[in-house]
């Protein structure tokens, strides 16, 4: 078969998957800008306050001459804030960060179980990686231990705090017991509570995990781009040494890890962003369920609702999930109002 046939035949069983730019009209309940730095002018502004000498292209790895200060000065800011005993790297994207890290430390004969809602880059990278690897069904625990169980090496357990699509978080009590009971080592992409919790705690510090790595990104809350991996020195040090994606990976722009930092260093201005946020978060749940519509997550500002009633949202289709649905994004920005307007079924407010 010739290759243009063959690629047709797999386009005929695909959605149409086109760039999408939410209307400049409408309110934003699609992209991941949760405290609305960059929807309020923030991140313009601190990128208009860059010095001058970090104001380059990244030009090379950062073992190849690209490296400058704003670097190392953001993975001790990321140390201060998320692990003051531990050691960070600094990537490019998290796609990048994810494919190096399972690439690299899960080694033949050790074992990976992954939930298999966990972000298209964590699968990929469990695919480079010479372990044995097994999905569990989300949110499965019992599968989970079932998997666990026959796991042989050292055994890796991969989710999120929380899911990007589902907008639900892992239960802590099943990964502590895994930890405890099977030594099972837990590593946690953190991307999208990234910055929004409560003085921009780390999710796994704040609900008592103690993981082997977390990973956290800066192209969602804080409204940048790039991420970086926390964990032993020993685990950093093999992702210096052997991590392919930042060994051949042209380096962050200087300036970009500079406003990062500057995004970071400021955390105490977000704060009133951030209750603002949890506070939208409750109140949707309660208006939801007031009006019978049914969604999964809002353990955080992410929500996934079925398509029996047709919305002003991205669509999204499957292998993004399982079935055709709507995502719903909160941001500190959106209002009562907005999510009234949204949901055209609703006429009543749920009582405080």
């Amino acid at each position: 078969m010739r290759l243009q046939e063959r690629i047709q035949r797999t386009l005929d069983t695909l959605p149409h998957r086109g760039f999408w730019l939410p209307p400049s009209d409408s309110p934003d309940f699609s992209t991941n800008d949760y405290l609305g730095l960059n929807r309020d002018g923030i991140i313009r502004q601190i990128l208009q306050a860059v010095p001058a000498e970090w104001l380059r292209g990244g030009s090379a790895s950062r073992y190849l001459g690209g490296e400058a200060p704003p670097f190392a000065a953001l993975e001790a800011l990321v140390r201060t804030l998320w692990g003051p005993q531990e050691e960070a790297l600094l990537y490019p994207s998290g796609l990048v960060a994810n494919l190096t890290f399972w690439s690299v430390i899960p080694q033949r004969g050790d074992t990976i179980v992954y939930d298999k809602r966990v972000h298209a880059s964590i699968r990929q990278g469990v695919r480079l990686s010479e372990a044995t690897s097994w999905g569990f069904p989300h949110q499965n625990w019992e599968e989970a231990e079932r998997l666990i169980r026959r796991a042989s090496g050292e055994i890796f357990v991969a989710v999120e705090s929380l899911y990007s699509m589902e907008g639900t978080s892992p239960l802590v009590e099943a990964l502590s017991y895994f930890h405890t009971r099977y030594g099972c080592h837990i590593v946690v992409d953190e991307a999208h509570t990234t910055f929004i919790l409560p003085q921009g705690a780390s999710w796994s510090e704040r609900v008592g995990l103690r993981p082997l790595a977390r990973l956290f990104t800066f192209g969602k809350a804080v409204g940048l781009v790039g991420a970086v991996w926390v964990g032993p020195w020993w685990l950093i040090e093999l992702l210096r040494r052997k991590g392919w994606g930042g060994i051949y990976t042209t380096a962050l722009p200087p300036f970009l890890a500079w406003a990062v930092g500057e995004v970071l260093r400021r955390s105490a201005e977000w704060e009133s962003r951030r209750q603002r946020l949890w506070q939208l978060i409750g109140w949707t749940r309660q208006y939801l369920a007031a009006h019978g519509y049914t969604y999964q997550g809002l353990e955080g500002p992410i929500a996934l609702l079925s398509d029996a009633h047709p919305l002003p949202l991205k669509r999204l289709y499957p292998p993004t999930v399982l079935q055709p649905a709507y995502r719903l994004s909160l941001h500190a920005f959106n209002t009562e109002a907005e999510i009234q307007a949204l949901f055209p079924l609703a006429h009543s407010t749920p009582s405080e």
